[in-house]
């Protein structure tokens, strides 16, 4: 994605009313601020600069918004929506802490190798990369289109962009750092997408005030001992780090899997002008730590996948199953026999609930108390 400086299509943009009073130009394209058509020296009222495209450039209010329209769409049609990603305490630990300063040389001495780690020649500064990164970027380029978004400075986002992604193809010019908006909190107006399909994954939440529902929590990535918290333990302190397999980023990753999907299940009501992340996420939350198992709800020969009660479990979060294990929280039948393995899952206080109870979690968007749609009841 790039808008040229001289770009003869935003040049020749449409003048259309931005309520500046008689035929005064709207100010389309804005160039180290001056109107490209008007040649009238602008300020922030009439649009924003996008540096990270182009040092240059500066789009109206209108144009911004027809550009996110044209982009978004060309992007669905991909099916793919926007993932944007902090750096510092997510996908990587920076420090300035003298014990850890090693140089390259000095690394590759070591008896024991530590992948991930990167010394930043001149800055007297050390990098750790978040273990898993890197599959992460890589599973995660297949479902969004990336940007990196830091209140570090430039010259620091890209060069923890070359360790991220040092073939350059996950994020290519679309990294926003401190120069681009100059403010300790972030905002989506820099990214040219509707908001509706953009996720945030961020260790702080304070930074995205104005864009909460977009917002995926993931936990602070501390490798490196803290300068000014001495409380925190670090990882490296306890000698060890996080898993690949389960750690945060994996973790994460089937999260945004399964947003993805339910964004572009072609099952869900309307159509994708209607999708928005926003719904989805807060959904996510009403069953979560909610283990399901569905006791002779579908035929033998049917998919449960398929089926709309399982969808609707995911969508609020919960994890189905297709067996009854001892991680099971729920038994959801329309009727249970008196089985071995009913008298088992009542044994380990499962709770045994009518499909009822899912529809109307699924309905008012809360977890319903389980003892108004006990299957025992309906039994009775």
């Amino acid at each position: 994605m790039g808008f040229p400086q001289d770009s003869p299509e935003l040049a020749s943009s449409s003048l259309g009313s931005m309520g500046v009073p008689g035929d005064t130009c709207a100010h389309p394209t804005v160039v180290k601020g001056k109107c490209l058509v008007c040649d009238e020296r602008l300020d922030q009222r009439y649009g924003l600069a996008f540096r990270y495209i182009d040092k240059d450039l500066w789009l109206s209010h209108d144009e911004i918004a027809q550009q996110r329209m044209v982009q978004s769409e060309k992007l669905l049609k991909d099916r793919k929506i926007v993932l944007v990603l902090d750096l510092d305490y997510t996908l990587l630990h920076t420090t300035s802490v003298k014990k850890y300063l090693k140089t390259q040389e000095e690394l590759n001495s070591q008896p024991t190798s530590n992948p991930g780690l990167f010394p930043l020649a001149g800055w007297r500064r050390m990098t750790k990369l978040r273990p898993y990164v890197h599959t992460f970027l890589k599973e995660a380029s297949t479902m969004f289109e990336m940007y990196i978004y830091t209140t570090g400075e430039r010259r620091y986002a890209l060069m923890m962009a070359n360790f991220l992604d040092p073939e350059k193809v996950y994020f290519e010019s679309r990294i926003i750092a401190y120069e681009d908006f100059r403010n300790e909190e972030k905002s989506l107006g820099l990214v040219l997408k509707d908001e509706r399909m953009v996720l945030v994954l961020d260790d702080t939440k304070k930074v995205w005030r104005k864009h909460p529902l977009n917002w995926i929590r993931v936990k602070k990535y501390i490798y490196f001992d803290l300068e000014r918290d001495k409380t925190t333990v670090s990882l490296s302190a306890l000698n060890t780090d996080e898993s690949e397999i389960t750690g945060q980023l994996a973790t994460i990753l089937k999260k945004l899997q399964l947003i993805h999907r339910l964004f572009f299940n072609p099952k869900s009501e309307g159509g994708l002008a209607y999708r928005d992340v926003r719904l989805i996420i807060p959904r996510l939350r009403v069953l979560r730590r909610c283990n399901l198992f569905f006791k002779n709800i579908f035929p033998p020969d049917f998919e449960p996948e398929n089926s709309r009660l399982w969808m609707m479990a995911e969508e609020l979060g919960a994890i189905c199953s297709k067996d009854l294990c001892a991680s099971i929280t729920h038994v959801v039948a329309y009727l249970v026999p008196k089985t071995e393995e009913s008298q088992q899952a009542e044994q380990e206080n499962k709770f045994r609930v009518h499909p009822r109870w899912l529809h109307a979690c699924y309905d008012t968007v809360e977890r319903k108390a389980e003892e108004g749609f006990s299957v025992d009841d309906v039994e009775k």
